[in-house]
């Protein structure tokens, strides 16, 4: 007979107390906590983990955990090599992974055995075909989330003196549908949406949850099922957008995100020592920072917040006391410096496209469009002029058959391609975009800085600059001693001095 993994992540004969539901007449709005794969990289880490939920017990949490520590990656190593040997590729690192957590805790192994021998028989087909299409990749990664789900309830009951049990959920069980489709192995690309069905599915699922707290949810975040029932995924990095659809369905009153640093930083602090933290951002700002480099936060996990006006917050579980970067739909208070942030992305290719066509025709355009359509390649800034447009793509951000494009691209314009490109944003609000411009193209001319194109005003808190890669880190630097380094005032650009001439400001939060 199998086992009921519902029954074996419940509290069982190794824990004792009895449950001791948290109940009030009043509606009260849950918080929705998410740990990433750092947070659960190991048993001290789960440990850290529980206990956070457990202090949190009377905010009512909803738990949402991706997969622990490496799994994914190992999972989709496995995968390969299951294609490349013809043979059953072993997961024995991965199964003693999460057994040495179960054993902190005195879990039985069994907990998890149904699920690594499905694993076993799907990686015996994958190796037999010989073949892996988006829907089996999918598939294979799953048990990521769902081993996590499982083995983060099954520590909690082990470990929780309250009574209150954990409920391992598969999401689709709470109601997470999309589209049909696959995510991107390597990237946060997914082709699959949420349904907007979804969210109040979801809502009616934690409903009595609001009234009577009986349980604590331990949802398996990046994966869902779309309607035949297939397992979906949405993208690296995906438990973020899970959480946030989590927390705007229930109307949570707040998403908070565990992960290894302490919030969002002024810049990435693998380029920039001297990075600072910050405090708080708008939604649009936090939106423009993801889309535009910034990997704490999903690109996508913003918007079902900020539509359903639930602030979201991130934290490090290595310095719980620390409050981290809150994002909120309008700033209470002015912010003391021109900009919040500033982030980048490296390895964009630049497509310059020439046609005497354009000229004050229509049409073209759209014909250029369909091409970029066709190669689903996904366009991050673009500027025109009466005879040239310019566009960037970001390759990482799902496969682009690059050549193919600009070949097609050929056949009706002159096309030149600039590999090796880097982006670099500012986030500043546009009432000060011009004082921020400026400064930035002083800091531009001392350091000899060729920019190939500017963005300005599409966003209210965005303006970014594309230039030659080699140029990123030097310059990302400068321009963050002078918008953030503590204790110089802000003024005028004087020739040769750029470093020490404006201004900074100290904020307080990471990534």
């Amino acid at each position: 007979m199998p086992l009921d993994f519902t029954a074996l992540c419940k509290r069982t004969s190794w824990e004792t107390p009895e449950p001791s539901p948290i109940c009030d007449e009043r509606r009260v709005h849950p918080v929705v906590m998410k740990f990433g794969g750092s947070a659960l990289n190991g048993p001290e880490q789960v440990a850290t983990c529980v206990e956070l939920v457990r202090k949190a017990l009377g905010e009512r949490p909803i738990v949402v955990v991706s997969a622990m520590g490496k799994a994914t990656d190992a999972l989709l190593e496995a995968g390969r090599r299951a294609l490349e040997t013809g043979a059953e590729e072993s997961v024995a690192q991965l199964r003693a992974f999460h057994e040495a957590i179960l054993q902190k805790f005195g879990v039985p192994f069994a907990l998890l055995e149904p699920l690594f021998g499905e694993l076993e028989r799907l990686l015996q087909g994958l190796a037999l075909v010989q073949e892996m299409s988006g829907r089996s990749r999918d598939l294979l990664v799953s048990f990521g989330e769902r081993l996590s789900a499982r083995t983060f309830a099954a520590a909690f009951n082990a470990s929780n003196a309250e009574g209150i049990e954990a409920r391992a959920l598969d999401a689709w069980e709470v109601g997470m549908k999309t589209t049909s489709g696959s995510g991107d192995a390597d990237s946060a690309y997914s082709s699959v949406e949420v349904l907007p069905s979804a969210y109040g599915e979801i809502k009616q699922s934690f409903a009595a949850l609001k009234l009577c707290y009986d349980y604590v949810p331990v949802v398996t975040g990046y994966i869902a099922q779309d309607a035949h029932g297939a397992i979906t995924t949405l993208g690296r990095d995906g438990s973020d957008l899970t959480a946030a659809v989590i927390g705007a369905a229930v109307k949570a009153k707040e998403v908070q995100l565990w992960k290894d640093v302490r919030g969002i930083q002024s810049i990435d602090p693998r380029m920039e020592p001297q990075a600072r933290p910050v405090e708080v951002l708008t939604f649009e700002e936090a939106a423009e920072l993801s889309v535009f480099g910034a990997r704490v936060v999903h690109p996508s996990a913003v918007l079902p917040a900020w539509m359903a006006g639930v602030p979201m917050c991130i934290r490090s579980f290595l310095a719980p006391d620390f409050p981290g970067t809150r994002i909120v739909r309008d700033l209470e208070l002015p912010r003391p410096g021109q900009v919040a942030a500033i982030s980048s992305k490296q390895d964009i290719t630049m497509i310059v496209v020439k046609s005497s066509r354009m000229l004050g025709q229509h049409g073209f355009l759209a014909h250029v469009f369909q091409l970029f359509h066709k190669y689903q390649a996904s366009v991050d800034v673009i500027t025109t002029s009466e005879v040239t447009v310019s566009m960037t793509l970001d390759e990482h951000y799902g496969h682009v058959d690059l050549d193919g494009l600009v070949e097609e691209l050929r056949k009706v314009a002159y096309v030149t391609v600039h590999p090796s490109m880097a982006l670099l944003t500012l986030i500043a609000s546009k009432d000060d975009s011009v004082a921020v411009l400026r400064r930035a193209f002083d800091i531009f001319d001392d350091l000899s800085v060729q920019v190939e194109m500017v963005s300005q005003g599409a966003s209210n808190v965005n303006l970014t600059f594309l230039l030659p890669g080699h140029q990123l880190e030097r310059t990302a630097r400068q321009l963050h001693a002078v918008f953030f380094e503590e204790g110089k005032p802000q003024g005028a650009v004087t020739p040769g001095s750029t470093a020490g001439s404006f201004t900074s400001r100290s904020r307080s939060s990471e990534e």
